[in-house]
């Protein structure tokens, strides 16, 4: 076993969308460029009736389709560096994003349309194409304004409307312009809840148009909308001009959302994890608990996962993840399935990977931890994606002769990985380099996935024509 690979035999299926009705979001299949207010892609609208979140200067709207449950996204702002992790959670998740406000400029710049310079931010492009990326292979629109009121100082005060495409030197955007708004509105219309995350106003400026104003305005006054305001609000404005609000409506920080949208857990949270054992009945959880176990921590949207379990019946997969929206649809799609030997789990697998898996009946054959999300906010710390209890705990579980599948599109990410496992796994963790099973290439990087089942991230890396870097671990006994 130590020296040999898990197989799986070549899928005949691989499913992209589900259309589950509970909890699985379904695509607009809009094409990413195209608009979804354009005349044809409204009737979709009029079908639909939708939930949505929306951050304004830090900022996103997120519709969420309550029948049929279609998810959009609507995001302004700047600073898109510090909040990539959470735009690729979003990205993973809803239906369609919408974007205002400058973070609407390094999309636009993403997708090859002309902009000026002064408006994206500098050294965002890579994460921007992500993003963009992200979302045509989950086949969802993102959108941005089609104008913008902007100003000009010099030699006078002047204000005027200029295209997203075509704004004039010396022109400063201020707010959004009357088309955008308007389909934004419209948009937003068809919505059963909001939440509003940044500030109503587009700009500090005081030749502020107050578009974005105008749509909470317009949107605290939909009966059938139930609206909730996160942060820097002027909720005293908006409660002297809307009477269907209420100090109910408002939450005055923003802070705890983007943690949660960053796929974070609070302290307090992560400290539960650890004080409280996990309880699973596995006998409900799978057909045979007692088959070999695959693990995978951060199984995402759980593709490569659902893959797997379609192909080995004899073994049963578990995938952990911290993003509970991802693991709802997940449980959603094998549901849908009929998979009776994989199953899913909303938790932070550093702290709870042992507490979870210590009760598994049978043994833990292969855990798998594929493309991680770097912590982008501090450089400091950003390529620290596992820590030592993470790594300990698979060694310790891991039968001998078990396997540590790791890859990432970041050879960065993938070196950091294989060192940590080497260093924390107390001399329990080899590399598999010299076995027939597996071809490495002259950088000591696998030449291919030795099984078989790509994740979507890596298939859409290898359809770009850029590198995976994988490497496998076998656990083998220490001496003394």
């Amino acid at each position: 076993m130590m020296n040999q690979v898990l197989t799986f035999p070549q899928p005949k299926l691989y499913f992209k969308n589900s259309n589950s009705k509970t909890c699985a979001f379904d695509s607009l299949k809009f094409p990413p460029e195209k608009s979804c207010f354009h005349p044809r892609n409204r009737t979709a609208l009029k079908r639909k009736e939708c939930s949505v979140v929306l951050f304004s200067l830090p900022v996103s709207c997120k519709v969420v389709d309550q029948a049929e449950h279609s998810l959009t996204e609507k995001i302004g702002g700047g600073n898109l560096a510090d909040k990539v992790a959470a735009l690729h959670s979003l990205t993973s998740t809803c239906d369609g994003l919408i974007f205002v406000g400058s973070m609407a400029f390094q999309i636009m710049h993403a997708l090859g349309v002309p902009v000026p310079m002064k408006f994206v931010e500098l050294g965002a492009l890579k994460e921007a194409v992500s993003i963009v990326e992200t979302a045509k292979l989950r086949n969802i629109p993102l959108v941005v304004p089609k104008d913008f009121w902007c100003i000009k100082n010099h030699p006078l005060n002047q204000i005027e409307i200029f295209s997203a495409y075509s704004i004039s030197e010396g022109w400063q955007p201020v707010d959004i312009g009357p088309r955008s708004l308007q389909e934004m509105i419209y948009l937003a219309s068809k919505c059963k809840k909001i939440i509003w995350i940044g500030p109503s106003r587009f700009s500090s400026s005081k030749q502020d148009k107050g578009g974005t104003l105008e749509l909470a305005e317009t949107l605290g006054n939909l009966s059938s909308c139930d609206i909730t305001f996160v942060g820097k609000i002027e909720f005293e404005e908006l409660l002297r001009k809307s009477k269907s609000f209420s100090n109910d409506n408002f939450v005055k920080t923003a802070a705890v959302v983007w943690e949660v949208l960053k796929g974070r857990k609070l302290p307090g949270l992560l400290a539960l994890d650890r004080a409280y054992p996990y309880q699973v009945d596995w006998s409900v959880t799978y057909g045979d608990p007692t088959r070999p176990l695959v693990v995978d921590v951060g199984s995402g949207n759980g593709l490569f996962l659902v893959g797997m379990a379609r192909r080995r019946k004899d073994m049963n997969f578990l995938g952990l993840e911290i993003n509970a929206k991802l693991v709802d649809r997940c449980l959603e799609d094998i549901h849908r399935l009929d998979l009776h030997n994989v199953h899913f789990i909303a938790t932070n697998a550093t702290s709870t990977f042992r507490s979870i898996v210590s009760s598994y009946p049978g043994d833990l054959v292969l855990v798998s931890i594929q493309c991680p999300n770097p912590d982008f906010n501090k450089p400091e710390y950003r390529w620290r994606m596992l820590q030592s209890p993470l790594v300990e705990a698979i060694a310790d579980m891991l039968k001998f002769g078990g396997q540590v599948f790791l890859q990432s599109d970041i050879e960065a990410v993938a070196l950091r990985m294989k060192n940590e496992f080497l260093e924390y796994g107390k001399g329990k963790l080899v590399l598999m380099e010299h076995s027939e099973d597996v071809a490495v290439n002259e950088l000591g990087w696998l030449e291919k996935n030795p099984f078989g089942v790509p994740s979507d991230w890596e298939r859409h890396v290898l359809d770009r024509g850029d590198c995976m870097y994988r490497l496998l671990l076998s656990k083998v006994k220490t001496r003394g």
